[in-house]
């Protein structure tokens, strides 16, 4: 399906004129010109490439994939969608990671054909780990389903719903792992219309800081001191999930005004929420406590505790000090551990905010999202927009990033140049340079393609038509050459015009 999308993508671009117009230069494009940025880069001389042919040919390269399903190149697009979005939204405010533990969750079990009742645990019917891990390894559909169902509900019954606030947008970008399942990082935008300048110069206002400062620690929790377990509230209701206008009385900047509903959602897509009559299995597997039953604030207290405790506190790898290790002192990329915070505050100055931590390796987390998603998870607050700008390249370069390493790539394009150097003598003469010029930058994509790593879930994701990104907004394509075409044409026919105009009156 891959190489009959991109054989199509490639034919539509040999008929455009810009396409004709640069045939020649591509089709005489030698393995030397390919060679060169290799042997500058393995000497180190410079980092870019200065051959204007060869980023021609990179560049048509990423044409034909751009519209090929799964594809490294295709998700390039999302880039311009999150710019987009700032464009007409301003700067995001939050960023969060959810990691669904597909291994430890009863409803992909279920997905996965499992005889499961989602509504009572049975200890003796959940497989064991190695079996649920062999179950979800056989299953990539159930798995992409999952993963769809919880981040779709989470989205829409939660975030939607104002858990972190007033929510006017989000983008959330679907990646993959090493061991083949699905992570979301997203991006949200608060519904109000400050920019980071104006609410540098708001937190000078005492009553704004504390209000921001009450806002932050009610959905960003850094430590477990919030759920010590006070006697005095389990014979009380704990409201799950908050009306609004309690969760941001303090918060002058959010629009009040706006109507939310109560935030529990009877989607019938949403992660069961049963209680269990059973305790000894991992916090990941029991199910979110339901607001209705007896004692819900222990229940829910002691499920956050064992949860992080469990699956949100940082673990040091190898992968930590993967851009670090070849230092004397490598650092964890994660920025772990991090230094204890007694109280929260902001520096005036600066706008630097330091939330209040009396852990140093708990990941950031909202009680109720990780509650839904019983994984891990990290959210934070983005207040300058240097942050703002940081997170949006980490996001849109690491969902567009392919394995291939510029050594790889080039070495492949360069593969391929020196087959097509040997065939030149049996190449009919009667072929035009556009023709050539199109199969060589198929066979580029295609060898390119061919290393491209897929996991079953990811392939299965795409085939059942499943997003690969999640977001509040509709976005709508402008060719701009056509456009700037129809502009040169106007402008070039607009004097003509107006002379046969005055020249017909006489």
């Amino acid at each position: 399906m891959q190489r009959r999308q991109a054989c199509w993508n490639a034919s539509l671009m040999a008929s455009r004129p810009y396409f004709q117009d640069t045939a020649t230069d591509l089709q005489t494009l030698t393995s030397k010109e390919i060679e060169a940025p290799l042997i500058s880069a393995t000497s180190q001389t410079f980092s870019l490439i200065t051959n204007p042919r060869v980023n021609m040919l990179m560049k048509r390269i990423r044409t034909v994939g751009g519209n090929v399903m799964g594809s490294a190149y295709s998700r390039a697009s999302l880039r311009n969608q999150i710019h987009a979005l700032i464009f007409n939204q301003g700067l995001p405010s939050i960023f969060m990671t959810i990691n669904p533990a597909d291994i430890h969750s009863r409803v992909a079990l279920y997905f996965a054909g499992v005889d499961l009742d989602l509504d009572t645990i049975l200890p003796e019917k959940i497989p064991s780990t190695y079996e649920r891990a062999q179950i979800i390894a056989s299953h990539p559909v159930a798995t992409a389903r999952f993963f769809n169902v919880l981040i779709s509900s989470i989205l829409k019954c939660m975030v939607e719903k104002g858990v972190l606030g007033p929510i006017k947008a989000y983008f959330g970008t679907v990646e993959n792992q090493g061991r083949g399942s699905l992570h979301l990082h997203i991006l949200m935008w608060l519904d109000h219309d400050l920019t980071p300048s104006q609410l540098k110069e708001s937190v000078k206002n005492e009553e704004f800081r504390n209000g921001l400062l009450g806002y932050l620690e009610d959905i960003i929790k850094q430590d477990l001191s919030n759920f010590d377990f006070d006697t005095s509230e389990t014979d009380g209701k704990l409201i799950f999930l908050r009306n609004i206008s309690r969760l941001f009385r303090h918060i002058g900047f959010l629009v009040p005004e706006r109507q939310h509903t109560d935030l529990i959602c009877n989607n019938e897509c949403a992660i069961s929420t049963t209680e269990s009559n059973t305790t000894k299995l991992i916090p990941l597997i029991m199910p979110t406590p339901k607001s209705s039953m007896p004692n819900f604030a222990l229940h829910f207290k002691n499920g956050i505790v064992q949860l992080v405790n469990s699956n949100n506190i940082h673990k040091h790898t190898i992968t930590c000090y993967k851009y670090s290790k070849k230092y004397e002192n490598p650092t964890c990329r994660m920025r772990m551990p991090r230094r204890i915070e007694n109280v929260s505050s902001i520096n005036i100055e600066s706008g630097e905010i330091k939330l209040k931590r009396l852990h140093e390796t708990i990941n950031n987390f909202n009680e109720y999202i990780i509650s839904a998603c019983r994984s891990n998870m990290d959210i934070k607050y983005i207040f300058s927009g240097s942050d703002a700008k940081a997170l949006v390249y980490y996001t849109t370069d690491y969902v567009t990033k392919s394995n291939l390493s510029f050594h790889d790539t080039f070495s492949l394009v360069l593969k391929v140049i020196l087959s097509l150097e040997k065939q030149k003598l049996n190449i009919d003469a009667a072929v035009n340079a556009e023709e050539k010029s199109r199969r060589l930058v198929l066979r580029c994509y295609n060898t390119l393609a061919s290393q491209q790593e897929l996991s079953g879930v990811q392939v299965a994701s795409n085939l059942m038509g499943w997003p690969d990104h999640y977001t509040t907004h509709e976005f709508v394509n402008l060719f701009l050459i056509g456009i700037e075409n129809y502009l040169q044409a106007t402008l070039i026919e607009a004097p003509l015009k107006q002379q046969r105009q005055i020249e017909s009156n006489f």
